[in-house]
């Protein structure tokens, strides 16, 4: 499917027109005033102004952000702030990570992906916009953080090396480019062999009208650029990703829209219908091959290799058979399997286990890469909290993102495995992930 309006509009014509709107929010926020969606409030996407609380009525940008991510940006980045969803709270960063935000604009997910990965992270912000790049230099100094670097550019063209990035993030900004295939190959470039692509962005869902695709307006306001669900999706995997998927996290009504639409021109008592609940937010969720998430699933043929790592690991073995294999992952070398990871899935539910890396294999970041893909694995299956029982381990999954809890959080689902009810101690430290 060709981009919408790629017939009536060249891509440096929207380009164009989108700069100056930015640039004009921008301006706007350093006046004092605040940006909604993709343009200032007087512009806004949706057309409603900022509530008494400084959060803005449009039902598209409000309440994206928690207190606690609020307080730790300057007010201007939060002001700027024109995405649709929070993405860095989704993609799950970690330490050490290099993030690049595309179309990073007043700089707020620049700045909390910088505070996610760390001082030995780094975050960059990619713009076009001078005005938009000037006010988030100036966020950045007040944030006081050092890992932080902007650069100004498309983001067709990314000013980095190949496989310089560990994670891309976005927000509300690949729809509004005109050519979103390019987009995608250059995200995919940029990104190292196992990173991850998880933005937020606006999609729909079912046939637009006409008039809506055709509009400047509403292509700058998040709407008529807005690819399908299934677009999205192809066009990832056209570009060579794998493991995509779009979740839908908000639905968005017309009557949210009604007096910007109008103000585009739009008949919304004779459109409306044909558009209520078709646009929505989204997380969009993708991984260049080539990284964790390709360890393969093992078969019955390695039960015993997999028996003998573990043993010779001291880890609990007893309960597995050869057709627990399916649902555990493991990367080989000249002498075999060198690392493994192994899922019980219970639903949303899921219980990590048996991670182990031979001795030879240790220190080369093989135990962070099963863990990974068995992660992977466990949210393509649907697993939203993935939990694990450690007696040595906790501060290597501490790294990973894994948080500790009491074992009388765990769900019935996992208090009822084996190993939960028997197998390891009462010593044993019970630890959790959401992956959704």
């Amino acid at each position: 499917m060709e981009d919408p309006m790629s017939e009536t509009k060249t891509g440096e014509e929207i380009r164009e027109v989108v700069r100056e709107k930015y640039g004009a929010a921008a301006r706007q926020v350093k006046e004092g005033a605040r940006s909604s969606c993709c343009g200032p409030v007087a512009a806004s996407c949706c057309g409603t102004a900022p509530s008494a609380s400084g959060l803005s009525g449009d039902p598209i940008t409000r309440d994206l952000y928690g207190l606690s991510e609020r307080a730790s940006v300057p007010d201007a980045a939060l002001s700027a702030s024109l995405g649709c969803g929070n993405p860095t709270a989704l993609a799950q960063l970690r330490e050490g990570e290099v993030v690049l935000d595309l179309g990073s604009g007043g700089g707020i997910d620049v700045l909390l992906s910088a505070r996610r990965v760390g001082p030995a992270g780094k975050a960059y912000g990619l713009d076009m916009t001078d005005e938009m790049l000037e006010l988030a230099r100036e966020n950045q100094r007040k944030s006081g953080l050092s890992n932080v670097e902007f650069l100004k550019g498309t983001i067709e063209e990314i000013p980095l090396p190949d496989a310089s990035v560990d994670v891309i993030v976005s927000n509300c900004v690949i729809n509004l480019a005109a050519d979103k295939d390019r987009v995608l190959r250059e995200a995919f470039r940029v990104l190292k062999p196992g990173g991850r692509f998880a933005v937020s962005d606006v999609v729909t869902k079912g046939e637009i009208p006409a008039p809506i695709r055709r509009s400047v307006e509403l292509w700058i306001g998040c709407v008529a650029g807005a690819l399908s669900e299934d677009d999205y999706v192809e066009k990832l995997k056209t570009a060579g990703f794998v493991d995509v998927t779009v979740e839908p996290t908000r639905i968005h009504r017309v009557d949210d829209a009604r007096e910007f639409l109008a103000s585009a021109g739009i008949d919304v008592d004779a459109l409306g219908p044909e558009v209520d609940g078709k646009f929505r937010s989204a997380f969009v969720r993708a991984v260049k091959p080539g990284g964790a998430s390709d360890a393969p699933p093992l078969s019955d043929r390695d039960f015993g290799a997999v028996r003998d790592l573990l043993s010779d690991s001291a880890l609990l073995h007893e309960d597995l058979s050869p057709g627990s294999m399916r649902d555990f992952v493991g990367l080989r070398g000249e002498d075999g399997l060198q690392a493994v990871a192994g899922l019980e899935l219970h639903g949303s539910e899921a219980l990590l286990r048996s991670v182990a890396t031979t001795p030879a294999a240790r220190g080369k970041g093989l135990g962070k890469k099963v863990t990974s893909a068995a992660e992977a694995r466990a949210r393509r299956a649907g697993v939203a909290r993935l939990w694990l029982l450690t007696e040595t381990a906790e501060g290597f999954f501490a790294r990973l993102g894994w948080e500790k809890t009491g074992r009388e959080s765990a769900p019935p689902s996992i208090r009822e495995t084996t190993q939960f009810r028997s197998l390891c101690p009462a010593s044993a430290t019970l630890m959790v992930k959401r992956l959704s």
